[in-house]
């Protein structure tokens, strides 16, 4: 049964909200997949990110795109298209749609937007190779602890010397009154 002109409008403000919030979208083919691998795609993406996943009529997706000032090549937008709607780290959600492509062949991916940028399959593979936040955090903290070290060993480095000297003495003179 086809849709209403109204269950058209409001689908569209949806995506168009959805991707006015995004930080990226990942535009796949889901041809040939059942409703239950869809729905095990969508689990895995919540389980790690918080990217969703919408199946979507291209003329709408189309639109809804445009609206949201995203420019996204007609190619992306043929034949049966699921998009991975990406509201944080767009790292993640790439590195799930990759593990779900090399899982079930079905799944093939398009391409993507990321801001104001368009990026081919491979430019979403890429996408998928980067560190994710938290891995980049751990990366600067350690960036900025690593000379904080260096200057307290240094400055450490005569104190322990002298301790140790005296230590030595301490022993020595144990020694010497037994």
């Amino acid at each position: 049964m086809p849709i209403t002109r109204e269950q058209k409008a409001e689908l569209l403000a949806v995506y168009t909200e959805k991707i006015s919030r995004a930080q990226a979208a990942y535009i796949t083919d889901y041809r040939g997949l059942t409703v239950s691998e869809i729905a095990d795609f969508r689990t895995e993406l919540r389980k790690d990110t918080t990217a969703e996943l919408e199946v979507a009529k291209n003329t709408l997706l189309g639109i809804a795109f445009q609206q949201a000032g995203w420019a996204v090549p007609s190619t992306y937008l043929e034949g049966p298209t699921a998009v991975v709607i990406c509201y944080d780290d767009p790292g993640a959600p790439a590195k799930v749609l990759r593990a779900y492509a090399k899982k079930n062949d079905k799944v093939k991916i398009k391409g993507g937007v990321l801001g104001q940028s368009v990026l081919d399959a491979k430019g979403v593979d890429q996408m998928a190779d980067l560190p994710g936040r938290d891995e980049i955090r751990a990366q600067v903290i350690g960036a900025l602890q690593g000379p904080a070290q260096n200057i307290f060993g240094t400055i450490i480095a005569p104190l322990r010397e002298i301790v140790q000297v005296l230590h030595a003495r301490g022993e020595q003179g144990n020694q010497e009154a037994a």
